[in-house]
């Protein structure tokens, strides 16, 4: 789920597979010496398909010295009462909570993360909250576009099924699930790239952080 390696220029690569357990966050924690003395960071959570999003926003919390939004979010209420009537479903709903900075470890140097398709749920919330607190870019292609804790329940036959029973939105309001988080630069690869096994989102990143470092 943790992989790190430095790059040509100093530049850091951190890929993120999996926010579904702590040890995501304790390994970039382990590793931050290291990783603090990059240059330049990466982040990668295309192939991230969720889990707890309080651990990627727990290392989102060392890339800044200062607390922040986190996504808002609305349910439904569901009263049978109410539905009997012909009443409308109350929507409940939170605004943004603040997360904390961890002001003992502070990455203070250019950060870039990148999404695609495969990005989800609370990998997304990460985008989101990256996004909105003004890090750094986002490149690569738009994330799913679908988050929101899920029910999961049994079907006849042995199936099983899974429904999001909330809406996340920008800590502003802005909405993003059905359309994805947007990358500041849209990188998408193409059948040439992929055949040659050529990673054209990395290296957009790669070529972005170094105009920096000149």
């Amino acid at each position: 789920a943790f992989e790190f390696k430095v790059l040509p220029n100093n530049i850091g690569y951190v890929s993120l597979q999996s926010f579904e357990n702590a040890e995501v966050s304790k390994e970039f924690e382990k590793n931050f010496e290291a990783i603090s003395g990059t240059s330049a960071l990466i982040l990668d959570i295309r192939n991230n398909g969720g889990g707890n999003s309080s651990f990627g926003w727990s290392i989102l919390g060392m890339l800044t010295d200062k607390d922040f939004k986190t996504s808002k979010w609305h349910t439904r209420s569901y009263k049978p009462a109410f539905r009997a009537w012909g009443r409308q479903e109350e929507i409940f709903g939170e605004d943004s909570g603040d997360f904390p900075a961890d002001r003992s470890k502070y990455y203070s140097r250019p950060v870039v993360v990148l999404t695609g398709p495969a990005t989800f749920s609370a990998a997304e919330d990460f985008a989101v909250a990256f996004d909105a607190m003004k890090r750094g870019l986002i490149i690569g292609e738009p994330t799913g576009g679908s988050t929101g804790q899920p029910l999961f329940f049994r079907l006849p036959g042995g199936g099983s099924a899974r429904v999001t029973t909330k809406r996340d939105s920008y800590p502003d309001g802005k909405e993003f699930v059905g359309r994805g988080v947007i990358p500041d630069i849209v990188v998408k690869p193409n059948i040439p790239d992929i055949r040659a096994r050529r990673d054209t989102v990395l290296e957009a990143a790669r070529s972005e952080l170094a105009k920096n470092l000149k």
